[in-house]
């Protein structure tokens, strides 16, 4: 989804909505558009911005398979959140990531036919002072790999279609757990063809 749409100063108008549909136009058309995401920062709260925000994206691409990220607690803490999304099938992404005091809840409710997770890493250390690299610097170990693949078989049972994408991205973490969750699956997949060396601190997790 666009910045423009979901950032600190979002706004939305009709102009930009029609080019961004024109944009995924070709996907849509050979069937290659799993979901758009609507990622919201931690800032991003339920008041009445928000919510107005929120009522605007999931009607302007209601279309579409739509899942939406929100991190403030203020959302998971409204029971009518799930109801919103649950009238416009838009799935509440379920993510993991380090949990603070205004992180929103673990468990989220499936409001839709779909279930999105994203896994974010748990670098509690260097989330709000780290950058886009330090910040998702943490590879899940198996024990943990094992403990999301649980979840993810919860959900697939309530819903018909599911994505699950790692988003620590440092130093090819991301491939290399999601093989990991592949193989806790019992899904086939392919080995990746370079192998990274690991630090000794990393080899230490697994």
């Amino acid at each position: 989804m666009y910045k423009e749409a979901t950032g600190e100063e979002a706004v939305i108008s009709l102009q930009d909505i029609d080019i961004f549909k024109r944009g995924i136009n070709s996907l849509v058309k050979y069937n290659k558009l799993g979901a758009l995401l609507a990622q919201f920062p931690p800032s991003f709260k339920n008041d009445s911005f928000g919510q107005q925000i929120l009522n605007t994206v999931s009607q302007a691409f209601r279309e579409y398979r739509l899942a939406v990220e929100l991190r403030h607690r203020s959302w998971s803490d409204d029971p009518s959140v799930a109801t919103l999304l649950k009238e416009y099938n838009v799935v509440w992404v379920q993510i993991d990531e380090p949990k603070f005091k205004t992180s929103i809840a673990q468990e989220l409710p499936i409001t839709s036919d779909m279930a999105y997770f994203r896994f974010h890493g748990r670098n509690a250390e260097a989330w709000w002072t780290g950058d886009n690299e330090t910040r998702y610097k943490y590879l899940y170990s198996t024990e943990e790999i094992e403990g999301l693949a649980n979840r993810i078989k919860t959900a697939a049972i309530q819903t018909k279609l599911l994505f699950a994408l790692f988003n620590n991205h440092r130093q090819g973490y991301a491939p290399r757990n999601a093989i990991t969750m592949m193989k806790s699956l019992q899904l086939s997949f392919r080995e990746l063809p370079i192998q990274i060396e690991m630090k000794d601190e990393e080899v230490s997790k697994e």
